[in-house]
């Protein structure tokens, strides 16, 4: 039995991507990339997901989220594998413009 892999995820404040928590020592950081994203067991998530939501109280980021993984340490929901890959439209298209109609 393999031990179970979490990620913390939310939303950039500014931009509204998807972006994973990254802890470096005593700092931590946001990347688009889930693969850079800091790898959490069940005795160290609780620890990060408190110190992620510390971005949220100082509106970095919105809607932290602990996000299990597979085995291949790939998302286990269908929504979250969707968010992983990044935006589902170019990122500003107006898919309502006049000249896409």
């Amino acid at each position: 039995m393999s031990i179970s892999q979490n990620v913390i995820s939310a939303n950039d404040l500014r931009s509204g991507l998807n972006v994973y928590f990254i802890k470096d020592g005593e700092n931590s950081r946001w990347d688009l990339d889930i693969s850079k994203a800091t790898l959490l067991d069940e005795s160290h998530v609780t620890e990060a997901f408190d110190l992620a939501k510390t971005d949220v109280e100082k509106n970095i980021v919105v809607d932290c989220l602990i996000v299990a993984l597979d085995d291949n340490h790939h998302p286990t929901t269908t929504r979250e594998k969707i968010r992983a890959k990044g935006p589902s439209t170019p990122y500003g298209h107006d898919a309502a413009s006049p000249k896409n109609l």
